[in-house]
């Protein structure tokens, strides 16, 4: 294989690997919203889920000139849930936040517990979203207009989150202002979900 055939056998297999995120992205909401998906609960260590997420995301950031940071209270580490539902809304979270954040930026990942409940914010030096946008970019196919520019968006890792955060009996908001980056949060009950 030559050096051009090679540069078009990585396009194909990147182009491959993005249908088929879409294509589970597609069937996990079609499960969602046909009430089909049961969260497998039991307890794990979110701390590590975290870690294990930026270091996930780490390779792309360092490459983009991106910064990450995670910092956890001392007291965040079991909680009872679906550890790969929400291993799978850290990793939408971290990607968008890598994506968006340009060169010499930071992404600072952050877990606490406040008030029974543990929370997880993923902090960008982004672009920020504009508050017209803000509650869209939480519904099915719909992006920023900083996110359509990044063409290999499908729209659906935020809708996804917030459904599984929601199947977790939790919460998942944004605090934005434009030019000066983004913070997604979610919450999760640090006692027993829902099953």
């Amino acid at each position: 294989v030559n050096e051009k055939q090679a540069e078009y056998l990585d396009d194909i297999i990147s182009s491959g690997n993005h249908l088929l995120s879409l294509i589970n992205d597609v069937l996990d909401l079609s499960k969602v919203e046909a009430g089909q998906v049961e969260l497998v609960v039991h307890p794990f260590s979110l701390r590590e889920a975290l870690e294990r997420g930026v270091v996930m995301v780490r390779e792309r950031a360092t490459e983009d000139g991106v910064r990450v940071a995670f910092v956890a209270d001392p007291d965040v580490d079991v909680v009872d849930g679906d550890e790969r539902r929400i291993k799978q809304v850290i990793f939408n979270l971290l990607s968008n936040a890598v994506k968006f954040t340009p060169a010499g930026g930071e992404v600072d990942v952050s877990a606490t517990r406040v008030n029974g409940e543990v929370r997880v914010s993923v902090a960008d030096t982004g672009p920020g979203i504009a508050l017209e946008d803000r509650d869209r970019i939480f519904e099915e196919f719909q992006q920023s207009e900083m996110g359509i520019g990044h063409r290999e968006g499908t729209g659906l890792g935020l809708a996804l989150s917030k459904r599984f955060v929601e199947l977790h009996g939790g919460r998942i908001w944004l605090e934005s202002e434009l030019g000066h980056g983004s913070t997604f949060t979610f919450a999760l009950p640090s006692g027993s979900t829902t099953s």
